[in-house]
């Protein structure tokens, strides 16, 4: 029990018109970026926080590059960066996002991930802050949740312009992260993997995330 499940490779497909290709990765673009107005921005809301066991946010090196390597072929970098207009003193920040370039000869696919420490405020506990943060999240998503992972997690899955997601949120004291996945079944992008795929290999970059951050000195 708790062990981090296999992530599923993306199928190989054979060479296609790779104008549908460039066109398809354009609509996971855009999928991705709906994102930012999604579940995981909701903690751009919340104010409160308490000093945990973490006294500092990992960046988007903390993503496992041989769990990236097979979620997101031939992956580029879209976002790595800290997460704006966040005092310090409260809480702080990364956002990342990783897509397979549009000239890449590999089926679409695109994974992100936020992570967000909250640092000690009168009134409010840091762990009780991220513990929101999740909830937020996840709210409204017909969310479950899931064993052995941090103090708390829970998993979803959603639509985006007609592609599945699978996203998990979770929370290790006073830190907050989530990961979110999704592939396409051919070079047009024409669907989406399962939903159950999606939250598998969401699940699997948030456990490889998870216990790279409970070895790391944060």
């Amino acid at each position: 029990p708790g062990a981090a499940p296999q992530p599923e490779p993306v199928s190989p497909a054979p060479v296609q018109n790779r104008g549908c290709a460039a066109a398809a990765v354009a609509v996971l673009a855009v999928v991705v970026l709906l994102l930012v107005g999604a579940g995981v921005w909701a903690i751009v809301a919340l104010n409160s926080a308490e000093d945990g066991a973490y006294e500092t946010a990992p960046d988007c090196s903390v993503a496992p590059d041989e769990v990236l390597d097979t979620l997101v072929p031939a992956r580029e970098t879209e976002l790595n960066r800290r997460i704006q207009d966040f005092d310090p003193e409260h809480r702080e920040g990364y956002e990342c996002r990783w897509a397979t370039p549009r000239t890449a000869a590999q089926v679409p696919a695109a994974a992100r991930l936020a992570l967000v420490r909250y640092a000690d405020r009168t009134g409010a506990a840091g762990a009780e802050s991220a513990s929101a943060a999740l909830q937020a999240a996840a709210r409204g998503k017909d969310a479950h949740p899931l064993a052995d992972l941090g103090d708390e997690a829970r998993a979803w899955n959603e639509t985006l312009q007609g592609f599945d997601w699978g996203c998990v949120a979770v929370r290790m004291s006073n830190l907050y992260a989530m990961a979110c996945h999704t592939a396409a079944v051919d070079y047009q992008a024409s669907e989406s993997v399962p939903g159950d795929v999606a939250l598998s290999n969401a699940e699997s970059l948030a456990r490889a995330i998870t216990g790279e951050i409970e070895q790391g000195d944060y």
